[in-house]
């Protein structure tokens, strides 16, 4: 997967979507779209997530 590519995961039982902004060996850092409160303070709006849990949204 490439940069500003679209991705879902799941967190804490909750499916989020983000777009990728940089890719490490084996994570990306998603910004998250439409982020909770919890996440847009704890977390700035953006999370490191492991490349196994993130998949590309499909566009329909």
């Amino acid at each position: 997967m490439e940069e500003n590519t679209t991705v879902t995961f799941k967190w804490e039982n909750t499916t989020l979507s983000g777009r990728i902004e940089k890719e490490y060996e084996n994570s990306f850092l998603v910004e998250i779209d439409n982020p909770t409160k919890e996440i847009a303070d704890s977390y700035n709006g953006r999370m490191v997530v492991s490349k196994k849990d993130c998949k590309v949204e499909e566009k329909n």
